[in-house]
């Protein structure tokens, strides 16, 4: 096992969700755009309630898996917010659904000064919800321009490669 860290890892948004989240197939469809500048990522996940079933025959409760529900998770960019997916980020934050969907590569390709391009077989994952809450950062002497969007996952976490 390599340990590597997320130096080069892109960070991707489409306005909307695609019409299935079965396979990597649905995200391709949509129309992707570079959020460039990104600081940290967004963190994909599930997390489940668990649910006491009570025996009173036995005096215990046992615990069972429950419904699953996405992360509510932040991702941050540093910049005065002028790049189109950052713009585009935004808009769906401040609007009223904010309906997105958010792709993490590790691309294999040319960095031509935003990482490394994505290219056919790069590793990807995918994830849809929507975005809320943007918030700049608080000014001082030692903050850089920049802000916070959080995105709410409303389904399973796609992890795949880039088709050719």
């Amino acid at each position: 096992m390599t340990t590597k860290n997320f130096i080069g890892v892109t960070l991707w948004g489409a306005a909307g969700v695609p019409a299935s989240n079965a396979a990597v197939g649905g995200f391709d469809d949509l129309t992707w755009v570079q959020l460039k500048g990104h600081q940290t990522l967004p963190v994909f996940g599930v997390s489940h309630s668990n649910i006491d079933v009570e025996d009173l025959s036995t005096g215990f409760a046992s615990g069972v898996k429950g419904m699953g529900s996405g992360r509510d998770t932040t991702f941050t960019y540093h910049g005065d917010g002028a790049d189109t997916g950052i713009t585009n980020a935004i808009t769906a934050a401040d609007g009223d659904q904010g309906l997105f969907s958010l792709r993490i590569a590790r691309g294999s390709g040319t960095d031509v000064g935003n990482g490394p391009a994505i290219e056919t077989g790069d590793v990807v994952s995918y994830a849809q919800g929507y975005l809320h809450s943007h918030e700049l950062n608080a000014g001082s002497g030692s903050s850089n321009q920049g802000g916070t969007i959080n995105f709410k996952q409303n389904a399973v976490a796609i992890a795949g490669t880039v088709p050719a």
